[in-house]
């Protein structure tokens, strides 16, 4: 394994039960050479990642796990808030609404709120997907900078359908789109049948990038509808906006 494969291997084994162990019993659950854990465990203790104990013996995890671990509360409270907005925007637009966030190149689906049409577009958290080929997932990329862009978005597109974009210059038009319309739709990019409307905002507390989007059966498209979840979407949006 690489040393950041130790190190999480060595960070896994910590539970609310079990919060301090000694350096043995480490290298024994990650069957870890003893050089390679006092090594890695080493670097872990210098950057804040665990805590050692010199009366006991015993490593904890340290502060900066503390940090990390308040930033995520944090964005789940925000989450929370966007739950909370979505249940109305679903009741209202009938239709069932997915919060993603970035995963490496692909995007995962945190939250599901179903709406109350009976034909339900269903996708659990959990659920991974090609940004490129949605509609939030698109909407997502229309807010990221440069750098950003290196880490979201693969050389070479993976093929999902023949109506999502192929590759970068497709992907870059639909992106033009949105940014000239303010408005991301998607038919049948990712499945045959399938039709969105995404957004996505930033968390105001982390930065985060957040992508929404309601899906709907794609006969059902209407441009009324159409119209009806991209003002519920935007208006959405203002509101959570206003938690800055």
């Amino acid at each position: 394994m690489s040393s950041l494969e130790d190190a999480i291997s060595i960070l896994g084994c910590f539970s609310l039960a079990e919060p301090s162990l000694s350096q043995a019993e480490l290298a024994r659950r990650t069957d870890c050479p003893k050089a390679t854990a006092s090594r890695v465990m080493k670097v872990l203790r210098e950057n804040g990642i665990l805590d050692f104990d010199p009366v006991t013996r015993l490593y904890t995890p340290g502060v900066r796990l503390f940090e990390l671990g308040q930033i995520c509360r944090s964005n789940h409270n925000f989450l929370d808030l966007v739950n909370t907005e979505l249940q109305e925007v679903c009741a209202i637009g009938g239709h069932t609404a997915y919060v993603t966030v970035f995963d490496g190149y692909q995007l995962v689906v945190l939250r599901m709120v179903r709406g109350s049409s009976p034909l339900a577009i269903t996708s659990t958290p959990g659920y991974r997907a090609w940004p490129h080929a949605t509609s939030n997932g698109r909407a997502m990329l229309a807010l990221l900078n440069e750098e950003e862009w290196k880490l979201r978005v693969p050389d070479r597109l993976p093929f999902v359908t023949t109506q999502a974009p192929q590759n970068h210059a497709e992907l870059l038009d639909r992106i033009r789109i949105i940014h000239e319309t303010g408005r991301s739709h998607s038919t049948n990019d990712s499945y045959d049948g399938v039709s969105s409307e995404g957004m996505a905002f930033r968390d105001p507390g982390t930065g985060e990038v957040i992508g929404v989007a309601i899906s709907y059966p794609t006969v059902m498209g209407t441009p009324e509808l159409q119209d009806k979840i991209t003002r519920l979407l935007a208006n959405m949006k203002t509101n959570l906006l206003r938690h800055k």
